[in-house]
């Protein structure tokens, strides 16, 4: 793919790399293999098959159960001190938790790897219609394939839904340059001017590098969920270039929180969230900030009860533009 020339000038090369649904499918491969191996082979000899068969169910959900959790304890320990009225009572808490660990399960062994099973109506070809069109961007480790329940609700509301994939390490400003090239695939399909985009965690930060470097006249409006803004503590344990690009207090983002947001800005966080640490990090100067609870981080890009929240904003933001 050529390079790309952003509004400020400057040539940008589109970000390459493995895709997430291929490293999820490795991923999954080699876990699998190994829990055969360590685990279920040495069950089903003393034990039998159907011992073996519950051990290799269980491994895979026992081992997200404990990064769910280790990821939650991080997002305390260093988060920020939730509000009396938003604090959660034990049956509340552990719906929450449930919720977010279901949320895991589902997109680490399903819509991650399996991601071209999940594409929306408006990429299948279904682009008729006068709704307003979105653009979803996803985080970091994740593919488009995380939006498919929300994409599926949006779509029966008559919005014209597409998803925007990005390779697993590369450097934000390079999606950014990805993500500028899907832009106009889908403003070209559907025969709009312009479109909104909605990101999740990481691809808020895409978002920003993509208008910093290329301007709003194709976009009407950003929406971002738990996106770390300001950089997150738990980035320090993530790889590639773009993982280093979400450390507090880098160069990277201090350059791109220079950049003013040129479009109709809302930034949706939860003090619950549990990858971005602080969870104040997604607030932004000049931007709505939608303060949620008791919604995980996982649970943002698939959830019933934020993407509640995300369609009242979207109301919201079309409405104001609209009049």
């Amino acid at each position: 793919m050529n390079e790309v020339i952003g509004v400020p000038g400057k040539a940008i090369s589109p970000a390459r790399g493995i895709p997430m649904w291929a490293l999820g499918v490795v991923a999954l491969t080699i876990e699998f293999t190994l829990w055969l191996w360590l685990l279920v082979l040495p069950v089903v000899q003393h034990r039998g098959v159907a011992a073996g068969i519950l051990c290799l169910v269980l491994g895979p959900l026992l081992l997200r159960l404990l990064i769910a959790f280790a990821s939650y304890v991080v997002s305390r320990v260093k988060g920020i001190e939730i509000p009396a009225e938003l604090r959660l009572g034990p049956i509340s808490w552990c719906r929450f938790f449930m919720a977010e660990y279901l949320q895991l399960c589902v997109q680490n062994l399903l819509l991650i790897p399996f991601r071209t099973l999940f594409r929306t109506a408006a990429e299948r070809g279904d682009t008729q219609g006068g709704g307003r069109v979105l653009l979803l961007q996803h985080g970091y480790l994740n593919n488009g394939g995380v939006w498919f329940p929300t994409t599926k609700a949006l779509s029966a509301m008559g919005y014209r839904v597409f998803t925007s994939d990005q390779p697993a390490f590369a450097s934000i400003d390079a999606m950014g340059a990805k993500l500028a090239a899907r832009i106009d695939e889908v403003l070209a399909a559907t025969g709009a001017g312009r479109l909104t985009l909605v990101a999740h965690s990481m691809g808020g930060l895409v978002c920003r590098a993509y208008l910093r470097s290329f301007g709003g006249d194709k976009v009407e409006a950003l929406v971002t969920m738990g996106s770390p803004h300001h950089g997150t503590f738990h980035a320090f344990v993530a790889n590639g270039e773009n993982g280093h690009q979400m450390r507090p207090g880098n160069a990277w983002l201090r350059e791109l929180s220079e950049a003013v947001v040129p479009v109709p800005f809302t930034s949706i966080y939860s003090v619950h969230d549990t990858v971005i640490s602080p969870q104040d990090s997604s607030v932004m100067p000049g931007a709505n900030n939608v303060r949620i609870s008791a919604i995980g981080h996982v649970s943002m890009p698939g959830g019933a009860r934020a993407r509640d929240v995300l369609v009242r904003e979207l109301g919201r933001l079309h409405a104001r533009e609209a009049s």
